[in-house]
């Protein structure tokens, strides 16, 4: 994730701490291809954004974030909205005490795994919540991996293969 898109998140989140509000008005505007694209366009001077900006009816009320939304648009840095997204999201989770696990795995867990698997992090990391990111990649052939903090756990065939491997050339060497 871009930094960038974290200091705009936490300036954001200082100010005004409504995650609903940001993820619903900032998916509106994605969703529309065309303004999406009108919005992130080198080619469109910032002054036609600010304006269709300030005349899109789901941010009628949300003079704070209209405001943020044309910053944005003002320094032709409305393609960082979904980073900031992701990263205001992070902010919201710490707030809680919570935070979020990017889980990688052959299957989806069932619901009973996935909390024991949230308990274990939870008291392993002091966190009050643990929110699964969960992607499918076959090339795991079984386990899974946890990206968490900035800390990654390996608990997959692939990896166990790997660490046999390295130590197989290390004897090897020796």
């Amino acid at each position: 994730m871009n930094e960038l898109a974290r200091r705009y998140a936490q300036a954001l989140f200082e100010v005004s701490p409504d995650e609903e509000t940001l993820k619903t008005t900032a998916q509106a505007m994605m969703a529309d291809a065309p303004l999406w694209e009108a919005l992130c366009s080198p080619a469109v001077q910032a002054w036609e954004k600010e304006r269709v900006l300030n005349r899109l009816p789901i941010l009628d009320g949300h003079g704070l974030l209209t405001g943020f939304y044309r910053l944005l648009a003002q320094k032709g840095r409305m393609a960082l909205l979904p980073d900031i997204l992701e990263a205001f999201h992070d902010k919201a989770l710490a707030q809680r005490g919570a935070v979020r696990c990017r889980l990688t795995c052959v299957r989806v867990p069932d619901a009973g795994e996935q909390e024991k698997l949230k308990q274990a992090l939870c008291r392993l990391h002091h966190k009050s919540d643990v929110v699964f990111d969960i992607h499918i990649d076959p090339a795991l052939l079984g386990g899974f991996t946890l990206e968490l903090e900035g800390v990654t756990y390996d608990k997959s065939v692939r990896g166990a293969l790997a660490g046999l491997t390295r130590q197989l050339e290390e004897r090897r060497m020796a």
